[in-house]
């Protein structure tokens, strides 16, 4: 930017003459921000902000019914909104889990053959609504029950292995019973 550019800025930023523009970009080594910052703390420009004051002379005037009204929509809307983003995406969260826990299948078998197969939800309901329904899954594996999870998920190969492996610990409880008797 040209020195005249810089003189230019600084005047429209801060209102002073081209002299005291000019003067405050060479005391600052032509930094324009420099410049506006001196001319501030010397005093020298004139606020350009906006503000209302709700004391002193000017605090009879009042506020426009638009401007009221546009205050109270904003409140409102701004509330509106991040109550209604935390819903949306709680909605949005429950939707997906709700559709995993349906597309995801609960299968039970016994002897290699399938005996049951229903959506993996109904299975967590049962155990959180009916704590019995654990201990009746877990009883099922003494009767040559397996279980694993089919769907689309990479999480069920790990449950699958943790219930194989509790399969094989009751087939070795199991066997280690028949032993003893």
């Amino acid at each position: 930017m040209e020195k005249l550019d810089k003189v230019e800025k600084v005047r429209e930023k801060t209102g002073v003459t081209y002299q005291d523009a000019r003067d405050a970009l060479e005391a600052c080594d032509y930094d324009v921000l420099d410049a506006i910052i001196w001319l501030e703390n010397t005093g020298r420009t004139t606020p350009r902000t906006a503000s209302y004051e709700t004391s002193g002379p000017h605090a009879t005037q009042a506020t426009s019914v638009e401007m009221q009204e546009a205050q109270e929509e904003y409140q409102r809307t701004s509330k509106k909104t991040r109550v209604g983003e935390v819903w949306e995406r709680f909605y949005t969260q429950l939707r997906k889990l709700l559709r995993s826990g349906i597309d995801m299948t609960f299968v039970a078998e016994r002897n290699g053959q399938r005996a049951v197969a229903i959506p993996l939800l109904f299975v967590i309901i049962g155990i959180l609504a009916w704590g019995a329904s654990i201990w009746l899954l877990i009883l099922g594996l003494f009767f040559d029950f397996r279980y694993h999870i089919e769907g689309a998920n990479p999480l069920t190969i790990d449950v699958n292995d943790a219930m194989d492996k509790a399969a094989d610990a009751a087939e070795s409880i199991k066997s280690d019973f028949r032993k003893d008797e």
